[in-house]
């Protein structure tokens, strides 16, 4: 038997390349592409937030960051409504694991990008979502979380996982509708 995070990382490899391509293919010194970033997050996270949440408060005994809150807090600094964002349903079959997984995974690709800048942080408009440091704590304790779950069977979670980075491949290519004026 392979630790959960094993079966994760193993079955999420080539949905994992597709969306860092895709949010990767993004300026993040240019204002309109920063907007689009922060809004394809906002539109994934949406539908996952509550499986989240379950994770990190249940699962992990931590406080969970309020990611949406500050996502729409940032999106209103540049004159993005986030009540406006467009909506898109989750993929089927996620469960609090696979998608705390994918979410608290994000935030080491969020650490890269704050320390190589964006439009936001050079600008005087500091994005509270980027800034976050809470999410490197959950993202330690997750793995050593996930390490320590062994399973037979993991094809469920590692359903839930691919689904989960497909539900950020739709929200990233729904931000693609985002006026960023």
């Amino acid at each position: 038997m392979q630790p959960l995070l094993t079966h994760l990382r193993d079955a999420t490899a080539a949905s994992h390349a597709l969306l860092d391509a895709a949010f990767g293919s993004l300026e993040m010194s240019d204002r309109a592409d920063y907007v689009r970033f922060l809004s394809g997050h906002a539109i994934g996270l949406a539908p996952l937030f509550g499986n989240f949440r379950a994770f990190v408060e249940d699962d992990l005994g931590l406080a969970c960051p309020d990611y949406l809150g500050m996502l729409h807090q940032d999106l209103a600094a540049l004159g993005i409504d986030g009540a406006e964002l467009p909506r898109i349903a989750a993929a089927g079959g996620l469960t609090h694991a696979a998608t705390g997984y994918v979410i608290a995974g994000s935030r080491l690709g969020l650490t890269m990008i704050r320390r190589q800048g964006y439009w936001g942080a050079a600008h005087a408009l500091p994005s509270a979502y980027m800034e976050d440091e809470r999410g490197l704590a959950i993202w330690k304790d997750a793995v050593g979380w996930l390490k320590q779950r062994e399973l037979d069977d993991a094809q469920a979670e590692r359903n839930a996982a691919v689904a989960a980075f497909d539900t950020f491949r739709a929200a990233f290519d729904a931000s693609a509708t985002i006026n960023a004026r």
